[in-house]
C-alpha cells in the first residue's frame, strides 16, 4: 500500500545525484586550478561529460551513494566541534590558524581515506570475496582462519581478532607517544 512517506519511487533517481555531485566536484575543481583556462563554458562542457561518463560504471554510482552519507554526518560533526570550540570562547583568527596546521588537514585526509576504503568494501567486499572461492569451498578450513564465503563475518571476525585488537592498541599508543615527544614546547 502506497503511503505519503513511501520513498521508494526514489530508488530509480539513484543516479541522479551522484552524477550531480560528480559535476559539480569537477567543474569546481577546473574554476578553481584554471587547468584548461578561465572559460565557463568548456570547464561546464568537460564537467557535464565527466559527470555522464560516471553513469557508465554502476559500481561508481553505489560507491558515491554509500559515501555521501558518511561525508554529510562527518561535516556535521566538524561543524559541531566547531560549534562547541566557538561556545568555549575560541575566535575565528584561532580557525583560520588552525586550518594552516597540518595535524588537522591530515585528520580530515584520513576520514575521508577510511570513508573511501568502506566505500570498496561496502560494494565490492562480496563480489571479490565471492569471486576468490572456488565452486564448493565455503570455508578454508586453517587453524584461527577467518576465510568464508561471507565477506561481513569475514571482516567481523578480523576486527575482534586479538591479535588485531592488540595491534591497534599498540599502534594508537606508538602514534600518542610520537606525537606528544616531538611536539614543540610552548
Amino acid at each position: 500500500m502506497a503511503t505519503f512517506l513511501d520513498l521508494g519511487i526514489l530508488q530509480y533517481f539513484d543516479f541522479i545525484f551522484p552524477m550531480l555531485l560528480v559535476f559539480a566536484i569537477v567543474f569546481a575543481i577546473l574554476q578553481k586550478t584554471k587547468v584548461i583556462g578561465d572559460t565557463v563554458g568548456i570547464n561546464s562542457l568537460i564537467a557535464i561529460a565527466v559527470a555522464f561518463m560516471m553513469l557508465l560504471s554502476r559500481t561508481l554510482i553505489d560507491m558515491i551513494n554509500f559515501m555521501i552519507p558518511w561525508f554529510v554526518i562527518a561535516i556535521i560533526f566538524f561543524v559541531l566541534i566547531i560549534l562547541l570550540f566557538q561556545i568555549m570562547g575560541a575566535k575565528e583568527a584561532d580557525f583560520s590558524n588552525a586550518i594552516k596546521d597540518r595535524t588537522l588537514r591530515n585528520a580530515i585526509i584520513g576520514v575521508a581515506l577510511v570513508i573511501l576504503m568502506a566505500s570498496f568494501a561496502h560494494v565490492l567486499g562480496q563480489s571479490f570475496t565471492e569471486f576468490s572461492f572456488e565452486e564448493g569451498a565455503d570455508v578454508i578450513d586453517r587453524e584461527g582462519g577467518s576465510a568464508t564465503s561471507d565477506f561481513t563475518s569475514n571482516i567481523t571476525q578480523i576486527i575482534v581478532n586479538p591479535k588485531v585488537l592488540g595491534l591497534i592498541t599498540i599502534f594508537g599508543i606508538a602514534i600518542f607517544a610520537v606525537a606528544l615527544l616531538t611536539a614543540k614546547e610552548q
